[in-house]
């Protein structure tokens, strides 16, 4: 049976072949002759007429990588100082870096596109900094240290800033000061090693040749009875216009390892926050909302301060303010520093240390360049060191998949287009700024764009669309256009900060999640 089966099958598709032939044959000569004649003419227009041939492959080039792609296509980054191979304080830095795709290289090959410093580049590395070319990116600016120095930070006079003194240069200053405030403490330190001491003004050494000297504030708010600082990942991603960015995914809490009380001015646990401090999960009050509910370190201190009846919306309404009014304190000195490095691209990942008073008065201590990023001495931190990272180099644009590999096909308006930036279509319209440019209400139109206005826009469109937990502080946020008092806000900013501050104005209204 089987075989007569195979025979019956085969003798099936013998009369099928047949029907075709027969079928075939009653098609017209003349039906043939133009099938074959259209053939040959798609065959010359392919030949001859369409020389880029990259529109057959594909309507859209992911710039990801094909079997083709070779390995020296790949972004390379190179470390400064070089990291050697039992070097941890970069770990979570190379272990994303080559997770995105990126290869390491050495400092001296021309062809790295990042630059991770752990120290500040641009003395040592002067006159390589000052002719990068425009594919690299470095992750520092020239002048940070106008921010990131205590001493200078301190004694600039910024109210929510503990009041501080430099010895001896300001002893008047302090003697003058002190006399007002004969009950209070201060914390004396040394810029030549890392110990401090708590004083009484009567007893701060006046004759110190390198010291500083800074209020101590006494009543802190306590979790648990332990004292505590906050740091928060600020991001900069230009200085002129000014773009500036707060991790919103989570903060740094450390905790004394001591409580606060008794005080005693001679045990340095109950005050200062060293390499030894409490973590969040250590803390009994937050171990429930950081372990058991699952909540980020920021998360479960907002849970404890509601406990007590509070509002935790004031304390980061505060922090905002502060991170924007200390940038701004020393924005002029950055712009001076950077003129001499006017090609590259750069960006600046800041650790903001923050205390808080028990009427919930933030205090701003110190601004950290190259914050820790390690986990080394708590295991757990990783993933926010790792969550920290993975957002600045999406925000800066290291991490964009699209960009990872290099590719002669890679169109940059695929991400962000002139289109994707045009606001005020009515007015412009209105005003016929197609023609003419010269009225106040055509400087935001596409056409009266300059060139470099554009990069500007294009640049924080970009950005919008790869800020993921990147919070933008600045330009302001708003709640909606409405509620948003657009002429106080841009007062006293520069032209471009300004121009910079009403486009996202603009774009809000248009569009509510851009508030």
């Amino acid at each position: 049976m089987k075989e007569s089966c195979e025979i019956k099958s085969e003798n099936m598709v013998e009369n099928e072949i047949g029907v075709d032939l027969e079928e075939r044959k009653k098609v017209p000569i003349t039906t043939i002759l133009a099938f074959l004649l259209a053939s040959i003419c798609t065959a010359i227009v392919l030949e001859f007429l369409i020389t880029d041939r990259s529109c057959l492959k594909s309507e859209f080039n992911t710039g990801l990588p094909d079997g083709n792609t070779s390995a020296n296509n790949h972004f390379k980054y190179a470390t400064f100082p070089p990291i050697k191979p039992k070097d941890c304080h970069l770990q979570h830095v190379v272990g994303i870096l080559q997770e995105i795709g990126y290869e390491e290289t050495a400092i001296d090959d021309t062809n790295w596109t990042l630059l991770w410093a752990h120290e500040y580049p641009f003395r040592s590395l002067s006159e390589r900094m000052r002719n990068l070319l425009p594919s690299q990116t470095v992750n520092h600016f020239p002048g940070i240290g106008f921010i990131t120095s205590k001493v200078d930070l301190s004694t600039s006079a910024l109210p929510f800033m503990p009041k501080a003194f430099r010895l001896p240069e300001q002893r008047n200053e302090f003697e003058k000061y002190s006399q007002g405030k004969p009950n209070s403490l201060f914390v004396e330190k040394h810029n030549n090693h890392r110990s401090i001491s708590i004083r009484p003004p009567s007893a701060v050494n006046l004759s110190s040749t390198d010291s500083f000297i800074q209020e101590f504030v006494d009543n802190p708010f306590l979790v648990d009875g332990y004292k505590f600082d906050i740091g928060v990942y600020v991001v900069l991603t230009s200085i002129n216009p000014l773009m500036v960015y707060m991790y919103s995914g989570d903060v740094l809490f450390r905790y004394c390892p001591e409580k606060y009380y008794p005080f005693d001015t001679e045990n340095v646990d109950k005050y200062v926050v060293g390499d030894n401090y409490l973590a969040t999960w250590d803390v009994p009050s937050l171990k429930k909302y950081f372990d058991t509910f699952g909540g980020s370190m920021r998360a479960a201190f907002d849970a404890y301060v509601r406990d007590q009846s509070l509002d935790p919306s004031v304390i980061w309404i505060q922090v905002e303010d502060i991170i924007r009014q200390t940038i701004f304190s020393k924005l002029n000195n950055i712009i001076m520093a950077m003129r001499p490095f006017k090609k590259g691209n750069f960006f600046e990942l800041l650790r903001f240390d923050l205390i808080l008073d028990d009427n919930l008065q933030v205090y701003l201590m110190e601004v950290n360049m190259s914050p820790n990023l390690s986990s080394a001495h708590f295991k757990p931190n990783a993933l926010l060191y790792e969550q920290i990272l993975y957002n600045v180099f999406n925000l800066v644009g290291v991490g964009s998949s699209l960009k990872t590999v290099k590719t002669s096909l890679f169109n940059e308006d695929i991400i962000t287009s002139d289109k994707n930036i045009a606001v005020k279509l009515n007015d412009c319209a209105k005003n016929m700024c197609h023609r003419s440019c010269n009225k106040p209400e055509c400087d935001l139109c596409l056409p009266c764009l300059k060139a470099s206005e554009v990069d500007i826009l294009r640049k924080a469109h970009y950005e919008y669309l790869h800020k993921i937990e990147m919070k933008r502080i600045f330009p302001k946020t708003m709640i909606s256009s409405a509620d948003f008092n657009l002429e106080a806000e841009i007062r006293n900013l520069s032209t471009m900060d300004s121009r910079l501050t009403r486009w996202f104005y603009e774009k809000c209204k248009a569009e509510p999640s851009w508030c």
